[in-house]
């Protein structure tokens, strides 16, 4: 019997699967290249850990440049995956603003989400052009 065996199964991917194919497709954005781009995700994690995600956000948002692209990269990770509700959020000044009013549960899962992702950004990202 050679009869061939067609699968009408969905492919189910987990969240490490999810951040990288994000964060990969994030980072072939000429945006994470070079000083700006490529430095600033990297400082971005130890930014969140020093002054907490809205501190590191409120200072993205300030600065701009690689490090506000840097959350905008991870705002669009979680409207892919449908993660805490943000599928409504217009842009990082409106998600910080919902951040800041929501519960310390909502933002430490925020948190530990973000720095997950990060990890997988920050290693695809380039320092030098």
């Amino acid at each position: 019997m050679n009869a061939t065996l067609t699968s009408t199964k969905e492919v189910f991917q987990n969240y490490a699967q999810l951040r990288a194919k994000h964060a990969w497709e994030a980072a072939q954005d000429t945006v994470f290249q070079g000083k700006e781009g490529g430095e600033a995700v990297k400082k971005v994690p130890a930014m969140i850990i020093e002054n907490g995600l809205l501190g590191a956000i409120a200072f993205a948002i300030e600065k701009g440049e690689g490090y506000f692209k840097t959350f905008e990269a991870i705002l669009d990770h979680f409207k892919k995956t449908e993660f805490a509700s943000v599928e409504t959020t217009k842009d990082v000044g409106e998600w910080f603003s919902k951040l800041a009013s929501s519960d310390a549960e909502t933002l430490r899962l925020t948190t530990s989400e973000c720095m997950a992702y990060l990890a997988y950004l920050r290693r695809f990202a380039k320092k030098e052009e």
